[in-house]
């Protein structure tokens, strides 16, 4: 025989139990909290059974506004329940859906009553508070039986239970909090304010009070506004903020607004400014004139540009002045006196033939500079000019030949190329002691002459007349390149008394990189999360990795699938540098039986910008089993066992009345 426990567990558990004849009332109340916004609220009950001395179980439904209040724990629901009994605690329709349901029952038949009949704090869920002001807990939709699955009424003592939500200051502000603010080019020693540069606005139920702007470092940046307070509905206070730049280029600071709210108490800004001055470039600052006596005067230049890098305003006041031998002269000077940004001059520079020698002048090129004080400060630069003419010529020649250029191809990032190589001759025939070779300098100019180094420098080596390259570079240059994309390229010039001089040589160089991808598990490879119980939720992880050692790597994944398997961490796409590693976490929350699966696809791509394809593009399987939960069930002779239960006890009972 099939004992009727089971079929009161089958009740509880299908949450169907009606109304009808009880043998006792069990008693739920809520008792009512407060707390303040962003803060949480604990709401406990507990139980009384009255008459009720063979209750098996019972369940009940909270009900709220998700607007205004948020569960943040509805684990608790069955605390200091009997051994005998299991608590399931639930959120029907979902999470934020406005039910929280407790079941408490014994589903281990044989089915036992609540012991002892009183206990205090039966169970407890936890809130978190979303707006200020009174909500109200509605208790409804409760049901019980006793041990003999009869049904047994649940009142709650409050049918609505509320509790009053203190109210705090409030903290908005336009921009929002973690905007940046840019102050644009400023040029150095000038202030530029924004007024308002921040808005603040009280949007709680109390005073906000703010202290004055508090700068992270404020070298460059500065504010009139003092603290401040908005009484409660108040109108918003703007906040003025400066920019005074100290120093040339991109200049960066926070300010922070700190207050008495409860949602934001150190809301911070970011600064951004830039600070201008003159990006005057004169080169080259030596130039070398060679000329045979009687024959036409070598000339040559120099230019003097402000290039726009970002950070670049008008240099005024530019000025060329002369001092040295008369030989030497300008005869093409500056446009004007104001060097304007992106403007180029070329400054023409000639040397007389009229005598053999060695001359030398200095030209000063000198412009204003501004200064801290908001003044300016004369600066300038000396562009030397060197002459020799001479009775007869040296013949520069080179292997390989002026004009080649030197490829270093690909080199790793981080490392220095192997040296390439000049190897200078004089093809000069005449014995006289002014046809020899004179280097007068070696230098790297252009976009990248950073990356490359003159390792052996030439200036200064002479070749004798008839002086062939002897197989052993006089000039050798290495390259190191900053980064694993891109191609480097400049010049390498070298100055002699040879009139044809400068003699040139383009030099190129490609940044390689060693970056790579790698994960545990490997691409291609099943994240399984494993059984659980409808109800429950888990996280699993796939550690992605950069196998390389100089560039970083940009990874972006997303999950396609079934909606219970989530992407939780990181916000991709994110860069990985070099060596490093980041742990992406699914989660699994599974509602009911079954099995659940999605695919993670990633997409890996070298430095950005490159626009070269992506190094890998590796693909995940996740899954998760929800697995099911076994209710007994009553057979067929259980079932006619229970009804001529029911029937036999309907009959004593119609007798007991009679009587």
């Amino acid at each position: 025989m099939v004992s009727a426990k089971k079929f009161f567990a089958a009740l509880i558990a299908g949450g169907i139990l009606t109304a009808g004849n009880a043998f006792g009332q069990i008693s739920i109340t809520v008792d009512s909290t407060s707390g303040a916004v962003g803060g949480t609220v604990t709401i406990m009950y507990d139980y009384a059974a009255m008459d009720a001395d063979d209750v098996g179980g019972f369940q009940f439904d909270l009900t709220y506004d998700p607007v205004a209040l948020t569960p943040t724990d509805v684990t608790m629901c069955g605390n200091n329940a009997p051994a005998t009994h299991t608590a399931a605690c639930t959120e029907p329709g979902g999470a934020g859906n406005g039910t929280i349901r407790t079941l408490i029952a014994d589903f281990a038949p044989p089915t036992a009553e609540i012991m002892p009949l009183a206990i205090a704090d039966f169970g407890q869920f936890t809130f978190m508070i979303n707006q200020p002001g009174t909500h109200t807990l509605t208790f409804t939709n409760a049901t019980g039986a006793d041990i003999n699955a009869m049904p047994v009424p649940i009142n709650g003592n409050d049918a609505d239970i509320t509790g009053n939500i203190v109210g705090n200051a409030g903290y908005a502000s336009a921009p929002a909090p973690g905007s940046s603010i840019d102050f644009g080019g400023v040029i150095l020693g000038q202030t530029n304010s924004i007024d308002p540069a921040v808005t603040v606005s009280e949007i709680g139920d109390q005073q906000l009070d703010v202290m004055a702007p508090a700068f992270g470092v404020g070298t460059n940046f500065a504010s009139a506004t003092g603290a401040f307070s908005i009484v409660d509905g108040g109108p918003a206070v703007d906040v003025e903020v400066s920019c005074t730049p100290t120093v040339r280029g991109a200049l960066a600071d926070t300010v922070n607004l700190n207050n008495n709210s409860i949602n934001d108490a150190t809301p911070q800004y970011d600064l951004t400014c830039a600070g201008l001055s003159p990006n005057v470039v004169v080169a080259p600052l030596v130039i070398n004139l060679n000329g045979i006596i009687g024959m036409a005067n070598p000339s040559d230049s120099f230019t003097v540009s402000n290039a726009q890098d970002g950070f670049t305003s008008d240099a005024d006041n530019a000025s060329l002045a002369e001092s040295g031998t008369a030989e030497i002269s300008i005869t093409d000077g500056l446009t004007d006196a104001t060097i304007s940004i992106d403007e180029t001059d070329t400054v023409t520079v000639e040397c007389s033939t009229a005598a053999p020698g060695m001359f030398t002048e200095t030209i000063t090129v000198q412009w204003d500079e501004p200064n801290v004080g908001g003044g300016v400060t004369p600066t300038s630069t000396d562009v030397t000019v060197n002459c020799e003419i001479i009775n007869e010529i040296a013949e520069y020649v080179s292997v390989p030949a002026e004009g080649s250029t030197l490829d270093f191809g690909a080199v790793l990032n981080g490392t220095t190329s192997a040296a390439l190589g000049i190897d200078i001759g004089n093809t000069n025939t005449d014995a006289v002691p002014n046809g020899t070779l004179s280097i007068t300098g070696a230098s790297i100019a252009g976009p990248d002459a950073g990356v490359f180094t003159l390792v052996t420098d030439p200036t200064g080596d002479t070749f004798a007349n008839d002086e062939d390259p002897d197989g052993t570079p006089d000039a050798e240059v290495t390259c190191s390149p900053t980064d694993g994309f891109s191609t480097f390229t400049a010049t390498l010039t070298i100055t002699s008394n040879d009139p044809d001089t400068p003699h040139t040589y383009p030099l190129t160089c490609d940044g390689d990189s060693d970056e790579g991808f790698g994960s545990d598990p490997i691409p291609g490879s099943t994240l399984d999360l494993g059984f659980l119980l409808p109800g429950m939720d888990t996280d699993g992880s796939i550690n992605m990795f950069n196998t390389g050692t100089t560039d970083p790597i940009n990874v972006d994944c997303s999950l396609s699938g079934d909606p219970e398997l989530t992407l939780v961490s990181p916000a991709f796409p994110v860069d990985i540098a070099p060596g490093a590693s980041i742990d992406t976490v699914i989660n699994c929350a599974v509602p009911s039986p079954g099995l659940f699966t999605a695919t993670l696809s990633c997409t890996v791509l070298g430095v950005l910008g490159t626009g070269a394809p992506p190094i890998a593009t590796p693909e995940y399987d996740v899954r998760c089993t929800g697995a099911a939960v076994e209710v007994p069930t009553l057979s067929r002779f259980g079932l006619i066992a229970l009804v001529m239960t029911l029937m036999l006890g309907g009959f004593i009972a119609f007798r007991l009345r009679q009587n």
